[in-house]
């Protein structure tokens, strides 16, 4: 079962939405209740600690899209697949600057002259801050007129909303069901700077991020203070000297955590992350020992990439994507034998499934510390806490 599937059958869990109508303390019992059962449905005995609640459990998403549909003269900017009953969809979960946004989005793309545009568009996306948007006009083709279409648009918006700093196209041919492909197609107009500053940025700590808007970045940006603080004191305990920071972004947590070590070496697929890793470690940490590298992260490029294995006084950090890590990644980090491994989990459905590859193979779990990324969904995020002491389990060749 998967944890949607311990939540009461009253909620729709097809609805992109299904708690936002829920009192929250009622929606935090229900998300401590159901992750209860799924850890004792995977015989996992250790209990999880209360659920970090949420500093803003609505109106908190930084990131929100909308797919554009066209039915005659009619449009619609609606989540999911099929549209609903209101030409825009409003979000209980996104900041209300985002529903001006797409009404006035709405009314650009509604007329005529810009057609052309609607006709071609997958999705529209707002990414950004609390106090800083980045509007990205997911295409399906380019051509001049529809780069002018845009451009019109993009001043249109601009203008009517100050909290636009940047307006961006990305060509999307597939028409994906991601707002941004995980493959960027081989052209050198896939990602076009309309209007305003290339990247984006977070503040967290008293300190600037930059990033690409291509790049992940958390979509809760009220609770990353108190999760930064749980993660240094479960991270930089004394002795520390090293950090690997796998499936790393744009380097924010292990530069939010850089003066704690001597070493940070970070890991990550996006290209894109990497470049803006390298450039805020240049910024904040000139001269200190940190190296971000670029690459599939699985086992066998671990061996190749990683520095040699710092052992106690080693730390890791993994935050991978929701379907979780590849295979092997998990069962060599642990050879590496560190002091203490931070596991970071955006799929609840894979907690059961990683924690039993820890117990195989010798490691404690000894804490799982649950925040509630995701308030108004049936998602939360869990960090487990793992110490890799004791001879590893292996099977004998024969």
């Amino acid at each position: 079962m998967g944890f949607a599937d311990f939540f009461p059958k009253r909620f729709d869990r097809l609805s992109a939405e299904p708690l936002a109508a829920t009192d929250y303390p009622n929606e935090l019992e229900l998300k401590e209740r159901a992750l209860s059962l799924l850890l004792k449905e995977g015989s996992i005995t250790l209990k999880a600690e209360k659920i970090c609640p949420s500093p803003l459990p609505r109106h908190y998403r930084t990131t929100g899209k909308r797919r554009l549909t066209v039915r005659g003269r009619q449009l619609f900017l609606h989540f999911g697949r099929t549209p609903g009953k209101e030409n825009v969809a409003l979000s209980e979960l996104e900041p209300e600057s985002h529903g001006k946004i797409y009404l006035d989005l709405y009314k650009l793309l509604s007329e005529p002259r810009n057609r052309a545009a609607a006709e071609v568009m997958n999705y529209c996306i707002i990414r950004g801050s609390y106090t800083e948007h980045a509007v990205i006009f997911n295409v399906k083709r380019l051509s001049g007129e529809i780069v002018r279409c845009l451009k019109f648009i993009a001043d249109g918006v601009v203008r009517s909303n100050p909290v636009v700093k940047s307006v961006f196209l990305y060509l999307d041919e597939k028409g994906s069901d991601y707002y941004l492909e995980a493959e960027r197609p081989v052209k050198a107009v896939a990602f076009k700077k309309l209007y305003g500053p290339e990247h984006l940025a977070l503040q967290l700590d008293g300190q600037k991020y930059l990033y690409s808007p291509t790049s992940f970045s958390q979509i809760n940006e009220s609770i990353l203070p108190d999760f930064l603080n749980i993660l240094r004191q479960e991270i930089a305990s004394e002795g520390a000297e090293s950090l690997l920071d796998l499936y790393c972004g744009y380097g924010l947590w292990s530069l939010a955590l850089a003066e704690h070590f001597q070493k940070i070496y970070g890991l990550e697929l996006a290209a894109e992350s990497i470049k803006s890793a390298r450039s805020n470690a240049t910024f904040h940490y000139p001269s200190k020992n940190i190296s971000f590298d670029c690459g599939f992260i699985d086992g066998e490029l671990l061996r190749g990439k990683l520095p040699p294995p710092g052992g106690e006084k080693e730390r890791i950090l993994l935050d991978p994507p929701r379907k979780g890590c590849a295979p092997g990644v998990t069962e060599y980090l642990i050879s590496r034998k560190p002091g203490r491994i931070l596991h970071l989990f955006c799929g609840a459905d894979e907690i059961v499934p990683a924690l039993k590859v820890y117990e195989a193979n010798n490691c404690k779990v000894e804490k799982l510390l649950p925040f509630d990324f995701f308030p108004g969904s049936m998602n939360i995020e869990l960090l487990a806490v793992i110490r890799c002491g004791g001879k590893r389990t292996e099977k004998r060749r024969k």
